[in-house]
């Protein structure tokens, strides 16, 4: 496999997966990843087993007390480029291992710190549990389910995003170390990797509009609009997951299924932004669920795939790896795990140069490498990468870097949107019609604040030298259109690499640049659905539910994560790059925690109890007399505090998760009996004092979440002017580096608002531009010449 990451060494110190992720992240592309564990191996390893199966596989493993100063703990921080470390906000310092007393040491490290809720604030003592960070930012009030109430999230997408975002700050923070030799700190926390999912969905403005269909207010409430996404039960009982976002499709699946004469197609395609009336939607959603009752899975997923509709089947977790597409790129491997033997994990998701086959090592045992890993790193003069010599430079990271983003939609685009968060200069070429996705403007400003935009017709023959222009001008091209679209606007791979040969080229594709299904449209959360994720969030025996943790956030951060990863490819070697991240990929790495055993045997599935309360009688939601709180306890200390607490007899014999296990339907019936007879607030109180992880879950917290002073400080949330709009708030930033000036926030742009900018500093004249113009070759921004 392309390694871009080779002779990079990263220390793993963390505990927790999120860390295990992102130094996963690392590791399958190159990175040497020592993982330190504490003598006789790390307390969860047992019950963690699967995870660690997969997110420390191609690492090396190191049994020490890093805790304590030794002459072994120096060593490996002397050779370490990165340490990764998911401790509690105070507890490094205790150790002698936080930001301060590192960097005097090792000024050229880039730590990477993953907390629960960061740094500071009023959660910053909180457990770092996935279950108490979804309570704590509103997910369960907003997961829909199977019963009224807070729901538990069956997806760890707190976890998934943290891994994401230290991998994407690490990168980052190498970047700078590029220019100035100065290892910079990096921090994210769960909480930011909720947000950055959530974040999808989030953002209001004075005027009401907001991200989501889940409120009152909310600009075009579910159902009311030309936009059909959903899962729909077939004849078989199996189900499909249905999507309309394409230019045109809502129009087409009107004429199949028999509905066009009563429900029209606008002209123009574009219905997304379009509301239904009253009549409209009574036909509609009193037809379509018998309609797709009618008739078998096979031959819906046939018809749409005929008609050009999106139609994808919603599977069961692992089912997706038999799949023909999944097959051919190469998303499924198979590795000799030493705990469980052979089993099928999910593949890496971005590839560079075509590439799909690849071998990856196993997970090692604890303390496997020992010896070697300290007889290797004991030279501090190796040859680190990525470390220049210029003056300490606060600028952003990626202050000077230029990116073209040609893609639509979110998950293409919601690339580049990070890479702007970073300071690089993004500017986003749309068509003279605009961007489908304006239709959604609040989901349009979330993947493209930070942006230029040029609204420009790219067949035009007039505007070829613009586009070789811009060719030349970019670092990176990305772009997600179907197979063959970009080669015939002139920006392809080989036709930009023509024009530019070091450029850095990123396809994010739906299903791949080409294979059985690469021609079929991706939305999602049907591809989620693909995955069996739906399954998962529904709970054990339960029909499929959309997944609050959509993938699209996802795919834009691996995308990112690959901009960045060839971007230091490029910086060491010169070479451009051409890399593939396709939504499909990325849509499966959101249940790589999910495994196969050789006999079909599928682990890590199906936690979930059927009532969506959790995953155990240990880590669930209970009913209080006037309320909900969820516990989450992991420990032995926090088994005998609950026990204390609670009064719980059956606790009284067991100090461990797995003994507790034995009897998790008896201990969370009789919790629950417990817990009921007091309110949240005694509760609450109650397990703080005796130190058992708790929250009480949130209700629907777009609003509060973005009128939080605290989240303004910390810039997860940006507050900006707008002349129609009023103010706006929306995410902002999700990871924070030290010794860094990261960018004020700008809203997405205009339609057009820098065409009239980016032509004239590309050479053309005002005189062209406004013919251009007249004749609809190109858009200039209206709207802002009247203001």
């Amino acid at each position: 496999m392309f390694q871009p990451l080779e002779g990079l060494r990263v220390l793993d110190l963390s505990t927790d997966l999120a860390g295990a992720r992102a130094s996963g992240v690392l590791a399958d592309y190159g990175a040497d990843v020592v993982v330190v564990e504490p003598l006789g191996g790390a307390p969860r390893r047992d019950e963690l087993a699967v995870d660690y199966a997969v997110f420390h596989r191609g690492k090396r493993a190191v049994e020490l007390d890093v805790l304590s100063p030794s002459t072994e703990r120096e060593q490996l921080l002397t050779a370490a480029d990165v340490l990764i470390e998911t401790w509690a906000p105070t507890e490094a310092a205790k150790h002698g291992l936080d930001r301060q007393t590192l960097h005097a040491r090792h000024p050229a490290l880039v730590q990477c710190s993953i907390t629960g809720f960061g740094a500071d604030g009023p959660y910053r003592d909180v457990a770092a549990r996935e279950s108490l960070v979804h309570a704590l930012i509103g997910t369960m009030g907003e997961q829909v389910g199977h019963r009224d109430g807070p729901i538990y999230e069956g997806l760890p997408f707190a976890s998934i995003g943290a891994g994401y975002l230290g991998a994407l700050g690490v990168l980052a923070a190498l970047f700078g170390r590029a220019r100035d030799g100065v290892g910079r700190h990096v921090e994210t926390s769960l909480y930011d990797g909720a947000l950055v999912y959530l974040a999808m969905m989030w953002g209001e403005t004075d005027t009401g509009q907001q991200n989501t269909a889940h409120t009152e207010d909310s600009f075009m409430p579910a159902g009311s609009g030309r936009l059909i996404t959903g899962s729909f039960r077939c004849a078989d009982d199996e189900y499909i997951g249905v999507h309309t976002g394409a230019v045109g499709a809502f129009g087409r699946l009107m004429k199949l299924l028999g509905l066009d004469s009563q429900i029209p197609s606008d002209v123009t395609g574009l219905d997304m932004g379009i509301p239904l009336t009253a009549r409209e939607q009574e036909i509609l959603h009193g037809s379509i669920h018998d309609i797709f009752a009618s008739k078998p899975r096979a031959e819906w997923v046939e018809a749409m795939a005929e008609a050009d509709v999106c139609g994808i089947p919603v599977l069961r977790p692992t089912e997706v790896f038999d799949e023909p597409q999944t097959r051919h790129n190469g998303m499924v491997v198979t590795i000799d795990d030493p705990v469980f033997g052979p089993i099928e994990q999910v593949g890496p998701p971005a590839r560079f140069f075509g590439e799909r086959e690849i071998s990856l090592r196993p997970a090692p045992q604890p303390g496997e490498h020992t010896r070697e890993v300290l007889a290797e790193w004991a030279d501090p003069n190796h040859d680190r990468p990525w470390v220049g010599s210029a003056r300490p430079d606060d600028r952003a990271p990626l202050q000077g870097v230029k990116i073209l983003d040609v893609g639509a939609m979110y998950a293409g685009p919601c690339a580049s949107r990070h890479m702007a968060d970073f300071g690089a200069d993004v500017i986003k070429v749309e068509p003279v019609r605009g961007d489908p996705f304006r239709g959604l403007p609040s989901l349009f400003r979330n993947c493209q604040a930070g942006k230029r935009s040029i609204a420009v017709d790219l067949k035009d023959p007039a505007l070829s030298t613009t586009r070789e222009h811009l060719a030349a001008w970019a670092d990176i091209v990305h772009h997600n259109m179907r197979p063959g679209a970009a080669e015939r606007m002139g920006v392809g791979h080989s036709q930009i690499r023509e024009l530019n040969p070091d450029v850095i080229y990123g396809y994010a594709a739906g299903w791949g640049s080409d294979g059985p299904f690469a021609r079929r449209q991706s939305f999602e959360p049907m591809l989620s659905g693909y995955v069996g994720a739906e399954f998962e969030v529904a709970g054990q025996f339960n029909g499929p539910l959309y997944p609050l943790g959509n993938a699209d956030p996802g795919n834009g951060l691996i995308g990112a994560i690959t901009m960045l990863m060839s971007l230091l490819y490029r910086e060491r070697t010169g070479d451009g790059v051409y890399f593939e991240n396709p939504q499909l990929n990325a849509t499966m790495t959101h249940m790589a925690h999910v495994v196969r055993q050789a006999d079909g045997t599928v682990l890590g599935a199906g936690k979930l109890d059927p009532l969506q309360y959790g995953i155990s009688a240990l880590d669930r939601l209970y009913e209080t007399a006037d309320g909900w709180i969820c516990i989450s306890v992991q420990t032995p200390t926090e088994i005998r505090a609950l026990q204390s607490v609670t009064g719980c007899e059956l606790l009284d014999q067991r100090t461990t998760v797995q003994s507790c296990q034995d009897i998790d339907y008896e201990l969370g019936m009789a919790l629950a009996d417990i817990i009921v007879g007091q309110p949240s607030t005694y509760w609450h109180a109650q397990f703080d004092t005796a130190g058992v992880p708790a929250a009480e879950p949130k209700p629907f917290n777009n609003r509060a979440f973005m009128r939080d002073p605290e989240n303004v400080r910390t810039r997860r949330v940006a507050v900006v002017a707008h002349p129609q709009e009023g103010t706006i708030r929306e995410p902002d930033q999700y990871l924070r580096i030290s010794q860094t000036t990261m960018p004020p926030h700008r809203l997405a742009p205009r339609l057009g608002e820098h065409t009239a900018e980016i032509l004239n500093g590309l050479g053309m004249t005002a005189e062209l531009i406004e013919d251009l113009n007249t004749r609809q070759a190109v858009r200039l921004d209206i709207e802002g010449r009247r203001t």
